[in-house]
């Protein structure tokens, strides 16, 4: 594959300027760069979201132009692309999600289900993955969902797979299983092209690197292992700060009691519950990490202490005010406790509106006076966060659609401080989000946390998680299988995330 002088613009704004570089048959790529430096729009072009004639310049693939009208132009030509949003359709089973567009049929016109389940549960077993293709999408959790459609990818004929964030909320041994995947792949002559932020991953599994930043190419690098301080160093435009452990800080009084906690997948305690005894406090001024695998229970956790899990709750869940578990999401607000979700597109940003509207979702009393909504007072404070935590574009008028999905989370986090909660939930709240912005969101974090507000977690990320966290749980089927402290091992971790040792 071969990009020649690619640029794109969107309403006059540039996006991609000149972008020149090339794909060698049977090997990775890393891209990477900051939120916005048109890695996804690039990306949207050779897979033919973005068709021919939106851009300037040319995209040759085996030695001949690319002009894709439409994505099934890409994926007849070998283009296989897994976005970092996954475009799922709960309401349809996991298999036809995964096959959408390319549907088994009988005759050319009648979907073939026994062989659409055969499909399914041959790239779901190759894969790993434990969940029943036949069951509604939107029963599977989003790191399921990552994983099926990855799956599905994989069984595709392919000359290009595009991997946009592929390991976002996938856990180590998933991510390892996955590598593994795209090394076989490599054998049969398929090139990978690697998106992610997470630059670790394009060191041990990257040949070349391209970096973007602004829109342009910063920097190619021939050699990924041993590059992380160039690549950052490319992607910001300067020597990167050095990002110490957390110190712990002074602990204030509980925030959050859960005990015995117990949720069932539907509104009757029938089988198995999700989550099955769980128990734990949280006090004000720390940050209690959460850590486990895909299915091991810990956004199911999350939402039944903000009140949004839809099945059946037992247990006892007690606020700072003293109030018991939340009925809604908006119970839990009112008694403060916000949450930023795993999924941001399906549960977090309201499509369509403004960054304006979506940051203020939820706290619009806190910049009100006699009912009425004081404008500038709202103006003020959301162009506060937008300068924190460094939103780009610093518009607020624009629609969130327009805005990078790192940037979009960033959104969605003013969002949440906005409320001024007692306890925040932050559910895998870095996927997606470039190197500089992490670090901009946990100084917010920290900061949050030393004015005596307690922080709950989630995340995939072991890195993350021992050093941004004072304690650490480990849960695994349901149920917590170890507490640690921020020294613990990256073995003790996996250890209890897997069942094997308890603590």
């Amino acid at each position: 594959m071969r990009f020649h002088q690619v640029s794109k613009s969107f309403s006059g704004v540039t996006v991609l300027s000149d972008v020149s570089w090339d794909l060698a048959p049977a090997t990775t790529l890393g891209l990477v760069g900051e939120n916005g430096a048109g890695k996804s729009t690039l990306m949207k072009i050779v897979a033919g979201i973005h068709p021919s004639g939106s851009y300037e310049g040319e995209v040759e693939v085996a030695g001949e132009t690319a002009a894709f009208a439409h994505p099934t132009d890409a994926l007849h030509a070998g283009i296989v692309y897994v976005p970092q949003e996954l475009m799922f359709s709960p309401g349809l089973s996991l298999a036809e999600n995964m096959f959408a567009g390319r549907l088994p049929k009988r005759m050319g016109i009648v979907v073939d289900r026994d062989r659409l389940h055969r499909q399914s549960v041959d790239a779901l077993q190759g894969f790993g993955v434990d969940a029943d293709p036949r069951r509604p999408a939107g029963e599977s959790s989003p790191a399921t969902q990552r994983l099926a459609m990855i799956a599905a990818a994989l069984s595709e004929t392919a000359k290009v797979l595009i991997l946009d964030e592929p390991t976002a909320s996938l856990t180590e041994p998933e991510a390892e299983r996955l590598f593994e995947h795209v090394a076989g792949l490599h054998r049969r002559g398929v090139s990978c092209i690697h998106i992610t932020h997470r630059l670790d991953e394009v060191e041990q599994y990257a040949d070349r690197v391209v970096v973007l930043r602004n829109g342009k190419v910063a920097a190619q690098l021939e050699e990924a292992r041993g590059a992380r301080p160039q690549m950052v160093r490319a992607m910001i435009g300067r020597d990167p700060a050095t990002v110490a452990h957390r110190e712990p800080g002074e602990r204030h009084d509980r925030v959050l009691s859960v005990r015995d906690l117990r949720i069932w997948e539907r509104r009757r305690p029938d089988g198995r519950p999700r989550v099955d005894g769980v128990g734990f406090d949280l006090h004000g001024g720390e940050i209690l990490g959460v850590y486990g695998l895909v299915g091991a229970g810990r956004t199911e956790m999350a939402k039944a202490i903000f009140g949004a899990w839809p099945g059946h709750v037992e247990g006892s869940v007690e606020l700072a005010d003293g109030s018991g578990t939340p009925t809604s999401p908006r119970d839990a607000m009112a008694h403060g406790v916000a949450m930023l979700p795993e999924d941001r597109k399906v549960n977090g940003i309201i499509a369509g509106q403004t960054v304006r509207a979506n940051m203020s979702a939820g706290s619009v009393g806190a910049v009100s006076r006699s009912g009425l909504l004081d404008r500038a007072a709202e103006h003020k404070r959301n162009q506060a966060y937008i300068e924190d935590l460094d939103v780009r574009p610093p518009r607020l008028d624009v629609t969130i659609e327009t805005l990078s999905g790192g940037n979009q989370q960033k959104v969605l986090l003013a969002r949440c401080l906005a409320a001024h909660p007692s306890v925040l939930i932050l559910d895998e709240p870095t996927v997606g989000v470039d190197v500089g912005a992490r670090f901009e969101i946990f100084r917010i974090i920290r900061e949050l946390t030393d004015s005596s507000r307690g922080v709950l977690l989630i995340s995939s990320d072991i890195a993350e998680v021992t050093t941004e966290s004072d304690r650490i749980l480990v849960m695994y089927k349901g149920r917590i299988t170890g507490e640690f402290g921020p020294d613990a091992t990256r073995a003790q971790l996996m250890a209890a995330a897997t069942g094997v040792t308890q603590s």
